[in-house]
Order: structure tokens, then sequence, then C-alpha cells
């Protein structure tokens, strides 16, 4: 899914979101277009348990239902 937003004064913030199975991935930037976000999605891979852990402790991510 892609969303453009536009800002007063030509401004704006470009964000993907894609979903694979169970998982998904937002990214949103003001300075990357599109083709600069999705190669950022692109080079995604799935983590192993160990890098997940350590993400989580340092919090910057988090595990929620929806």
């Amino acid at each position: 899914m892609l969303t453009v937003r536009d800002f007063p004064g030509g401004g704006r913030a470009v964000t993907l979101i894609r979903r694979h199975r169970n998982a998904e991935a937002e990214v949103t930037s003001q300075t990357l277009d599109e083709p600069g976000l999705r190669h950022l999605l692109n080079t995604l891979h799935p983590l192993s348990d160990t890098e997940l852990e350590k993400l989580m402790r340092e919090k910057k991510i988090d595990h929620s239902l929806r």
C-alpha cells in the first residue's frame, strides 16, 4: 500500500506498507521517494531469534496484536 501526504509549502511524506503472511513492515520518509522506499523494503530479511530479542530489548521494535 502506498500513501503520499502533501504538506503546506511543498513538502511531502511517502509511506509504503508491505505485508507478507502475518508480518507487516511500514516505512515513511520525507526525503526518499517511492523507488527508494521500495528498495529499502526489498532489503528486509527474516530476523534470527537473537536479532529479534536484541531489538525488542532495546525497544527499537515492539510486538502487538491488533
